[in-house]
């Protein structure tokens, strides 16, 4: 390694521990919407144990079932960020109001980190997941035939291969929509989707490399076989991706990756750039109080570029477009 080269790679290393402090504080200051006093007509069912993996802990799952609304419910079940590596059960929206109070069960689930476990052991956690979910659906009112899956960064990555590649190229049965926020969806263009001044994957501290076990170019065969991008076919459910046209951690392109991949397929797919927002705005609750204007691309008019307002209930009727036969009668 010549001096050159150190002294760029050191230069790297700090732009990115700068971009993930300034990231990390942004979501430790960012404001959430008042709760409830009241108790929701909801109820917790915590802890449930879906799967033993051999190597970690049992993982577990929470459920947030709607009290009110008529049984079978469908189902939306959330996969949380955190790099593949720091993941947890209650990292993301707040489900009791997206979107159980709403007449959906939602599925806060685990799976296994990658200092645990490498690809595909991430995966299989969410298959063992939605297949618990199947197990216990009559016990708890689930329609499992209409089920949605929703994650941000490396929890929306595993939703849409969930979805997409279940059984090797067939999605898992039941699944009938996705809303991925700011996924990375080819993990060899990582660094080449980043933008100016975004982390960029240079040693084994990137998650990409966790994931993988190694350096993406060194295992691309796997690396192909872990974006979501590369495994797009037209029998994919349709797909919702949100993503900032700011974010310095997964670059917004990555989104645009997999959008127009669905589009060459025939595929539904609606793209949301969200102006102005960084990564990880779907863990804080600023969205929610201060809606946030989005350039939208879709796969019904591509030719047509539009403006929306990002909302919870934008995404809420997405869902309800594909899950319930009747959302008026919800």
């Amino acid at each position: 390694m010549t001096s050159e080269t150190a002294s760029d790679l050191t230069a790297v290393r700090a732009n990115n521990a700068d971009v993930m402090g300034r990231f990390m504080e942004g979501l430790s200051r960012a404001p959430q919407p008042p709760e409830r006093i009241d108790p929701a007509d909801v109820r917790v069912v915590r802890n449930l144990v879906f799967s033993t993996p051999p190597d970690t802990t049992d993982l577990r799952m929470d459920l947030y079932l709607p009290q009110s609304a008529p049984a079978p419910v469908p189902v939306i079940v959330w996969l949380a960020g955190g790099g593949w590596r720091m993941q947890r059960r209650g990292y993301g929206p707040r489900l009791t109001r997206l979107f159980a109070e709403r007449g959906y069960a939602m599925a806060d689930i685990e799976y296994r980190s990658s200092e645990a476990a490498v690809w595909p052991a991430q995966l299989h956690d969410v298959i063992a997941a939605l297949r618990h979910l199947h197990d216990i659906a009559d016990i708890h009112g689930l329609d499992m035939a209409s089920v949605g899956l929703w994650g941000s960064s490396a929890g929306a990555h595993l939703a849409l291969l969930a979805a997409f590649t279940a059984d090797g190229s067939v999605p898992f049965p039941g699944v009938r929509a996705v809303v991925a926020g700011y996924p990375p969806t080819d993990l060899l263009h990582l660094n080449d989707d980043a933008l100016p001044g975004g982390v960029l994957g240079v040693d084994p501290s990137d998650p990409a490399w966790g994931l993988l076990g190694g350096r993406p170019s060194d295992r691309a065969a796997t690396a192909v076989e872990a974006s979501p991008a590369r495994q797009a076919h037209q029998r994919v459910p349709p797909v919702l991706l949100l993503h900032g046209d700011a974010d310095l951690l997964v670059g917004p392109a990555q989104s645009r990756r997999l959008h127009d991949a669905l589009l060459a397929v025939g595929a539904e797919s609606h793209l949301l750039l969200v102006h102005g927002a960084d990564h990880g705005f779907l863990n804080t609750g600023d969205w929610e109080l201060h809606p946030m204007t989005a350039t939208v691309h879709s796969s019904r008019a591509p030719d047509v570029e539009g403006s929306v307002l990002l909302t919870p209930a934008l995404i809420e009727r997405f869902f309800d477009h594909h899950l319930r036969m009747d959302p008026w009668n919800a």
